[in-house]
């Protein structure tokens, strides 16, 4: 077996840990929606109207269907789009505060735990390359990554390229960037079809940092 010299690893859910972020942000947009609108609805039927919209409009970017939209204008499309689903025509501007909240409080549930970090300091005293593969946007994560960012050779976000994982061009430039081959890589991620597909595509070993243990889904076997 061919040793492993570079890790790399995906950010929000396996480096970063975002607690209840996203069951908080729609709770708050359903107080809002009362309030405001007068919508009755659940933070259960919100959240789960929003997580289609977001599927959708995540689809068309990562199958270039339209212009590549960095994630924070993702949660804007996906919010005014629930809004539609309610018989509600938000302003550009609510929607925009809304992102505004949503960092927010982004920021403030974000965090780096501790066996994370002492996974992390680890293999950097042992001489494994480390690199992140994000989805994320870049100020945002630069901001997050405070206290670890440091260990990382290179960190590339899909707003950087314009590309979302699980396209394999996000993790091949990333191996560029490193300057290792991807036979001596492997990827830690936590999701299994933007990470652990993704790195198969191109041609990595697998790790599936998966905490809620969840089984694997279209015949996916990470390494």
């Amino acid at each position: 077996m061919t040793e492993t010299e570079a890790i790399l690893f995906d950010a929000y859910g396996t480096v970063l840990d975002v607690g209840t972020y996203h069951h908080d942000i729609t709770q708050y947009v359903v107080q809002q929606s009362k309030s405001l609108f007068g919508i009755a609805t659940s933070v259960d039927e919100f959240n789960a109207y929003w997580n289609n919209e977001f599927e959708l409009a995540f689809k068309d970017v990562i199958a270039y269907c339209g212009e590549f939209r960095n994630m924070r204008d993702l949660y804007g499309i996906s919010t005014r789009n629930v809004f539609h689903r309610y018989g509600i025509c938000v302003q550009d501007a609510y929607t925009e505060e809304l992102n505004y909240v949503y960092k927010k409080m982004l920021d403030e549930a974000v965090t780096i735990l501790p066996n994370v970090k002492k996974t992390l300091d680890a293999l950097y005293a042992n001489g494994i390359q480390l690199g992140m593969v994000s989805n994320g946007d870049t100020e945002e994560l630069s901001a997050h990554l405070n206290g670890v960012s440091d260990l990382f050779d290179v960190i590339v976000t899909s707003e950087e390229l314009e590309v979302y994982k699980p396209h394999p061009r996000i993790f091949n430039e990333t191996l560029q960037k490193m300057g290792i081959a991807r036979e001596k890589t492997a990827f830690v991620g936590d999701s299994i079809i933007s990470d652990i597909c993704g790195a198969k595509k191109a041609g990595l070993k697998t790790i599936w940092y998966n905490k809620r243990r969840r089984t694997p889904t279209h015949g996916l076997c990470p390494d």
